[in-house]
C-alpha cells in the first residue's frame, strides 16, 4: 500500500507543480473536460488559488471556449482532456490556434507507454495527434520514473508557456502519462510553491530600432502607398500609432473588421471602410494604382482587395509581421520586417514629416469611398426586407461602447467588411480568420463573453450555429451571458455566390450545397436553456438586441429569405460600380 501511495503522490506532486509553473507564467483560465486519466492535473488545477476554472462535457466545445478566451485576452488559456479520442476532439480549435496565433497549452493526459499499441482500453497514439499545428511539442515520463520530477515539471510548464507566447503565439502540447494509483487514496488539498510569478512571466523580444532608419528613408519617397491591415493585427494602442504613420505618410489605411481599426475615435479620418465595396469595381481597382503596399499580418478577409493587389502585379508588397512568416498567398512579397505592427509604426512615423496638404492620392481614395458607401446606403435603405446587409450595418451601428462582436466566417464576416464603418464608439471585432471555419463557434463567443466585462454578442449564420449545439449546452452549464444573433437563410447561402450555383440543375445544388436542414433553430435553444426572440424587421431587431443585451443567454433568430438576399448583395455592388462610373466621369 505505501508504494502505492507513492505512485499516486508522485502523480499529484507533479501535477501540482506544473500547475503552479503555468499559472506563474501567465496562466489565468484553465478548461477542463472530465476523465479519469487526467485526474491528477484535474485536481491540480481546480485547487490552484487565483485559477479560474471552468468545465465542459464536450472536448470539441472546450477548446472553441478556450480559443475564444485566450482570442480575447491574449493570454495563454490551458486546456485538459483524458486519454483516448478527447483529445482528437481538440484539433480543429487547435489548427485555428495555430493559424490565428493563440496561445494555447494542450494539456492531454495519457496511459503510460508500455500500453500504448497493445489493444488497452481507451488507449491510442496521441503524441501526433496536432503535428503541423504546434510551437512546440512535448511528452513527458511518468512521474514515477524518476527523482526531481517536480523540478522537471515547473522546467516544462515554463518552456510552454513562453512556447505559447513567442514569436509568433500559438498552440503548444504537452502529452502526459500518468501510472495507477493516479492520486493517493487519502487526498489532501494543497498546491506547489512556485517562483516568483512576474520573473517568470515570458517576456518577448522587441526588434531592434536601427534597424528601421532604411526603411523609414525608403517610405519617404513613395506617394502612392497603401497601409493594409490583417485580421489578427489587434493591438489596444494600434490604432494612434497607424493613424500617425498614415497621416504622415498621406497613405490610405485599408483595416480588416477584425484588425481593431475600423471602430473607436482615433483613426475615424484616414480609414477606408468601404475597400472591400469600392474595389468590387474594376475601372475603380484599376484606376488606384500603387507603387507600394505595406501589409500587416494576415491576409485580408476581402477577396476585391485581394484581388486588387494581385491586379497590381508591379506594386511592391512588403509583409511586417512580428514573426517574419511568409504569409503571402500570392507570392508577392519584395519586404519581410519583423516586427510587431504598433512598434513598426511607431518607429517609421517617428522619421517622417506629415505632407502640408492632403496628397491627391488620398484624396482620390476618400472620393470613391464616400461614393462607394453612399450607394450601398442608399440602396439599403430603398429595400424594405430585412436582409442581412441590414443586419451587419444594425448590429455595427446598435452594438454599445465597449461591447464585442464575434464574427462568423462565411457571409457574415464579408458582410461586416464590406457593410461596417467608420463607427466612433469602440468595438472590439473577434474572428477566426486562421483556417476560416465555421465549426465551434458557439463555444468561441462564450470564452470570449468569459474573458470580458462588457457585452459579447455572436453572430454567425444557421450552418455555424448547428454545427456547434454542444456549444449552447456549454452556455448552460457555463451559465454565461452571450447574445447569439444568427441570420436563417435555411442552409449555406455563401454557396449562392459560386460559380456552381448557375452551372448544375438547381436541385443538385440544394442538396449537394445548399443543404437546407429545415430546423426550428428557436426550439433547438429552447431546450438548451436559452431565451429566443425573432426579429424579422429592424424595429423588432433593435428590440430585440436591446433585451438581450441587459444579460443572461439569448438566441435572436433573423429569418433570410436567400434568393432575396444573394439578389441584394448584387444589387448593391451594382449600384456602388454606377456610383463609381458617375463619380470618374465628373
Amino acid at each position: 500500500m505505501g508504494k502505492q501511495n507513492d505512485l499516486g503522490a508522485a502523480n499529484l506532486g507533479f501535477a501540482r507543480a506544473l500547475v503552479g509553473e503555468l499559472q506563474a507564467s501567465g496562466v489565468t483560465t484553465a478548461v477542463i473536460c472530465p476523465g479519469s486519466r487526467s485526474t491528477p492535473l484535474a485536481l491540480a488545477l481546480a485547487g490552484q488559488p487565483g485559477l479560474d476554472c471552468s468545465f465542459h462535457i464536450d472536448e470539441r466545445s472546450a477548446a472553441f471556449y478556450a480559443l475564444g478566451h485566450a482570442k480575447t485576452t491574449g493570454r495563454p488559456v490551458a486546456l485538459l482532456c483524458t486519454s483516448g479520442t478527447a483529445g482528437a476532439n481538440f484539433l480543429p480549435a487547435v489548427a485555428e490556434a495555430h493559424h490565428s496565433r493563440v496561445p494555447l497549452i494542450v494539456m492531454t493526459a495519457d496511459r503510460p507507454p508500455e500500453l500504448r499499441s497493445w489493444g488497452a482500453a481507451q488507449t491510442m497514439e496521441q503524441r501526433t495527434l496536432f503535428a503541423g499545428f504546434l510551437r512546440w511539442f512535448e511528452e513527458a515520463p511518468c512521474p514515477s520514473e524518476r527523482d526531481g520530477e517536480q523540478r522537471y515539471a515547473t522546467a516544462l510548464a515554463w518552456r510552454a508557456a513562453c512556447a505559447a507566447t513567442g514569436l509568433p503565439p500559438g498552440p503548444v502540447h504537452l502529452n502526459l502519462p500518468f501510472r495507477e494509483p493516479l492520486v493517493p487514496a487519502r487526498f489532501e488539498p494543497g498546491t506547489a510553491r512556485t517562483r516568483d510569478a512576474h520573473a517568470r512571466r515570458p517576456r518577448n523580444l522587441q526588434v531592434d530600432p536601427s534597424a528601421g532608419q532604411d526603411l523609414v528613408a525608403e517610405l519617404d519617397g513613395i506617394s502612392r502607398g497603401v497601409l493594409l491591415f490583417g485580421p489578427d493585427t489587434w493591438d489596444q494602442q494600434l490604432a494612434s500609432a497607424a493613424q500617425a504613420l498614415a497621416t504622415a505618410l498621406g497613405w490610405p489605411v485599408v483595416a480588416d473588421p477584425a484588425s481593431g481599426l475600423r471602430a473607436g475615435a482615433a483613426l475615424a479620418d484616414p480609414l477606408i471602410p468601404g475597400a472591400d465595396l469600392l474595389l468590387r469595381d474594376a475601372a475603380t481597382a484599376d484606376s488606384l494604382n500603387p507603387e507600394l503596399i505595406l501589409r500587416f499580418g494576415g491576409q485580408p478577409t476581402s477577396a476585391s482587395v485581394n484581388a486588387w493587389i494581385a491586379r497590381h502585379a508591379a506594386a511592391e508588397v512588403w509583409l511586417v509581421d512580428a514573426a517574419a512568416a511568409f504569409r503571402d498567398p500570392q507570392h508577392r512579397a519584395s519586404r519581410l520586417v519583423r516586427a510587431a505592427p504598433r512598434q513598426f509604426c511607431e518607429l517609421a512615423a517617428s522619421g517622417l514629416t506629415a505632407p502640408a496638404s492632403e496628397p491627391k492620392w488620398l484624396a482620390a481614395w476618400r472620393r470613391a469611398d464616400e461614393a462607394a458607401r453612399a450607394a450601398a446606403r442608399g440602396a439599403m435603405t430603398a429595400e424594405a426586407a430585412f436582409l442581412a446587409p441590414q443586419l451587419a450595418a444594425a448590429l455595427w451601428a446598435q452594438l454599445p461602447d465597449e461591447a464585442a462582436l464575434y464574427v462568423a466566417n462565411s457571409m457574415a464576416i464579408r458582410d461586416i467588411d464590406a457593410f461596417a464603418g467608420p463607427r466612433r464608439a469602440n468595438l472590439r471585432v473577434l474572428a477566426n480568420r486562421g483556417v476560416n471555419g465555421i465549426d465551434g463557434l458557439v463555444s468561441c463567443a462564450l470564452g470570449a463573453a468569459a474573458a470580458r466585462s462588457g457585452p459579447t454578442v455572436l453572430w454567425c449564420g444557421d450552418l455555424a450555429f448547428l454545427h456547434d449545439v454542444s456549444g449552447l449546452l456549454a452556455g448552460q452549464l457555463q451559465q454565461a451571458d452571450l447574445t447569439i444573433v444568427v441570420s436563417n437563410d435555411d442552409g449555406g447561402g455563401i454557396f449562392e455566390y459560386l460559380p456552381v450555383a448557375a452551372s448544375i440543375p438547381r436541385p443538385l445544388f440544394e442538396q449537394a450545397f445548399a443543404m437546407p436542414h429545415r430546423a426550428d433553430l428557436g426550439q433547438v435553444a429552447r431546450g438548451l436553456g436559452w431565451q429566443v426572440a425573432l426579429a424579422d424587421s429592424a424595429p423588432a431587431f433593435e428590440q430585440a438586441l436591446a433585451q438581450a443585451l441587459e444579460g443572461g443567454r439569448h438566441v435572436i433568430e433573423v429569418p433570410v429569405d436567400r434568393a432575396a438576399n444573394t439578389a441584394f448583395h448584387r444589387a448593391i455592388t451594382a449600384a456602388v460600380g454606377s456610383a463609381l462610373q458617375r463619380d470618374g466621369r465628373q
